[in-house]
């Protein structure tokens, strides 16, 4: 596990806020609910419609966000060894594997375990061989390379993020390497082949896009590969921190929130382009990246109110059980409206995405709130109890079973 003095406090807030937004937009889709501030409230300051609706509803892209930090951290000890060849040496690919298994996959089998005891049936798919493709690709993490367990998958839609990381994981080792001694060049590579596979497979003829290949590992490969040049930036700016002139919190504050205005100004251009939703996401995935890594890096050196808004105790609270709020939020969302959690009128005939669309309706609007409210509260819940309960124990009790059989075979007698 990660050295707690090696931690990077506002990162967790980064983590924090994205996964949250991510949820917000999942919620968003489930419940329609809009904003509950007053739209008149900044009337005085000239402001006539205030809205932050948008939030939520952009909130696909702070996927890349969780994905550009991963890049960031698994590339952090080397890139702190590039500015202090004193530093720690960056862990053995075996010993990478077995962290990134450690970490990741008890969880994850808990969840695809639930699912297929409680929510997942043969019945559900068209052939009995989609079901069980879906079941191999899940338990192999190679669930977006075929439609029937991406686009078709009766487990959470979201595990796809988890088969992207752990394609990742597997050729990081070398990738790091590469990325050590020639990092621009692999920055540049990484970007390319992204972009190229992004024109070659993401896109339609018709100003749409693919959705089998927006979001396989080959399209993310420019995110990584700002998260990484950012981890490098990151630590060469640290290592000379203390000689930085006396206005650099000044410069990187104001830089932080030029690159903040950046980002709310993207988003408003995608979500302006609705219709070609998909299109903008990968058309815009890289530039999108490369503005958090400047938000990222600013936020580093700027004031410290500043950075307590994300090196807080809640925030390093939500980033601890941010793995599982992930993994479980989208079963928590369906489940509560199949049971009817809170209450609801069955649908008519004609209904669409019902009850969401159920407006003007004299319960709708407080069920919207209280389904809002019922989501956060068990989705904070039960990522509480599956961080505490399961991916913690089971993360030292495999680390420390291998670390026992390690010791073992370097007393045993030759």
């Amino acid at each position: 596990m990660r050295d707690k003095s090696e931690r990077i406090a506002v990162l967790d807030g980064v983590r924090a806020y994205a996964i949250l937004i991510v949820m917000g937009f999942h919620l968003w889709q489930q419940s329609w609910l809009q904003n509950l501030i007053p739209h008149d409230l900044l009337q005085p300051f000239g402001v006539r419609d205030f809205s932050l609706t948008w939030v939520p509803r952009t909130g696909y892209m702070f996927v890349d966000v969780l994905l550009l930090l991963s890049g960031f951290c698994l590339f952090l000890p080397y890139a702190r060894q590039m500015a202090d060849p004193l530093a720690r040496e960056p862990d053995a690919p075996g010993l990478f594997f077995r962290k990134r298994a450690a970490r990741i996959l008890p969880s994850y089998y808990f969840c695809l375990l639930v699912s297929l005891l409680f929510l997942v049936r043969p019945a559900q798919y068209a052939r009995f061989g989609d079901y069980l493709l879906d079941l191999f690709a899940h338990l192999t993490c190679t669930h977006t390379l075929w439609p029937q367990s991406y686009i078709g998958t009766k487990f959470p839609g979201v595990l796809w993020t988890l088969s992207v990381e752990v394609q990742f994981y597997l050729i990081f080792p070398l990738l790091a390497r590469l990325f050590r001694r020639f990092p621009l060049q692999c920055w540049a590579v990484l970007s390319a082949l992204a972009q190229l596979y992004i024109a070659l497979f993401a896109r339609t003829p018709g100003g749409g896009a693919d959705p089998l290949h927006i979001n396989q590992l080959p399209a993310m490969l420019g995110v990584y590969a700002n998260g990484m040049l950012a981890a490098i930036v990151w630590c060469r700016l640290h290592s000379v921190r203390r000689r930085l002139p006396a206005r650099t919190p000044l410069a990187a504050t104001l830089l932080c929130a030029v690159s903040f205005a950046a980002i709310v100004c993207m988003l408003h251009d995608g979500l302006d382009r609705a219709a070609a939703i998909q299109r903008w996401q990968v058309d815009y995935r890289f530039l999108f990246s490369a503005f958090v890594s400047v938000f990222i890096l600013s936020l580093g050196i700027s004031f410290r109110a500043v950075q307590w808004l994300f090196a807080n105790r809640a925030a390093g609270f939500i980033a601890l059980i941010s793995y599982n709020l992930y993994i479980w939020h989208t079963t928590i969302l369906l489940q509560c409206k199949a049971w009817h959690l809170p209450p609801y009128p069955d649908a008519p005939a004609d209904a669409y995405a019902w009850p969401q669309s159920a407006g003007g309706a004299p319960w709708h609007f407080a069920w919207q709130v209280q389904y809002t409210v019922l989501f956060w509260v068990a989705s904070l819940v039960v990522a509480a109890l599956a961080t505490y309960l399961i991916e913690k124990p089971a993360a030292k009790w495999l680390l420390r079973r291998r670390r026992k059989r390690e010791d073992a075979k370097a007393v045993r007698p030759a």
